[in-house]
């Protein structure tokens, strides 16, 4: 089916073009070819699926003082992302910034509606993945929320706040931990939403992108595992800070999001899987030998037996 491409994408891709003197080393080939398809009014399904996530990744190439110096005319040199944005039919001027993206979506949503594209499939949503799902707020656009695949249920009704969804192994109901978007980054919510796989959108990764901080709720938890801890625990090889628990929650959930085929299957959460490798941490600093394999090593007290600091 014909992709009617909008003026203002041609008119950015061939200025983009225009521009190439001044792109990064980075640009592929593809996106040069692709820019003179959109500048000639073509564009295929997989390409406005690929410039709806792209765009929404590369936001960030845009706020520089470089940049802000090329659209106000105090440089007549445009930077690598500006260029790059440009290839990917997108607007550098302020006002206008995203309605390429929003264009792009919204061609998205309606190359599924007609069977252009495929939604996605069982065998791409699994634990750790990120997805997007749609939000429609009547009457005004339909929005999307992103988030990181939590666990997939292939057979049965899953319920979460309010929603529910039967599963099959099909199109198995998914649990999603949602994500704020503030600028480029995410920052981690409480909220869970359950949506089948059929509803969601598999996108780039966003892991390189998500803020971390470890929450009030989770903070809190830490705080007393520390404080129980050393009151039973006096000496100075055994005794744990609240900062340390905290980079071991952190690096406990990044293994979770990152390699997600360790994650043992009654384990429905990051906070669940970065909590559990606390708790080994601390029998490793009480016993003097770890669960299974040694970890965080760089961690453990000063004086421990088996820490690996300097």
């Amino acid at each position: 089916m014909a992709i009617s491409v909008p003026s203002y994408v041609r008119t950015n891709a061939r200025r983009g073009l225009d521009l190439l003197e001044y792109a990064g080393d980075g640009l592929r080939p593809r996106t040069i070819r692709e820019a003179r398809a959109m500048a000639r009014g073509e564009m295929t399904a997989d390409k406005v699926r690929r410039m709806a996530a792209w765009l929404a990744r590369h936001a960030t190439d845009l706020q520089s003082e470089r940049a802000n110096d090329y659209l106000t005319g105090r440089s007549d040199r445009p930077t690598a992302g500006q260029v790059a944005w440009l290839l990917w039919g997108g607007d550098i001027g302020r006002s206008n910034r995203d309605r390429a993206e929003e264009w792009a979506r919204r061609q998205v949503d309606r190359l599924i509606r007609e069977g252009e594209l495929d939604k996605a499939t069982a065998s791409e949503v699994r634990p750790g993945v990120a997805v997007q799902y749609a939000v429609p707020k009547p009457p005004a656009p339909t929005t999307y929320a992103t988030g990181i695949v939590a666990r997939v249920d292939r057979g049965g009704t899953v319920r979460i706040g309010g929603e529910t969804r039967d599963g099959t192994s099909q199109d198995p109901a998914v649990v999603v931990e949602v994500y704020a978007r503030d600028g480029d980054e995410f920052i981690e919510t409480d909220r869970r939403v359950v949506r089948l796989a059929s509803e969601l959108r598999v996108v780039e990764s966003i892991e390189d992108r998500i803020r971390k901080e470890v929450s009030a709720r989770i903070r809190q938890v830490l705080r007393n595992k520390v404080e129980d801890h050393n009151a039973k625990h006096t000496a100075a090889g055994k005794r744990v800070t609240l900062r340390m628990l905290e980079a071991v929650f952190e690096r406990g959930v990044g293994a979770y999001r990152t390699n997600p085929g360790s994650v043992r299957p009654t384990v429905t959460s990051a906070d669940q899987w970065g909590l559990g490798r606390v708790n080994a941490f601390l029998t490793a600093v009480r016993t003097g030998k770890f669960p299974r394999t040694a970890f965080d090593t760089d961690l453990l007290p000063e004086g421990h037996p088996l820490s690996s600091r300097a």
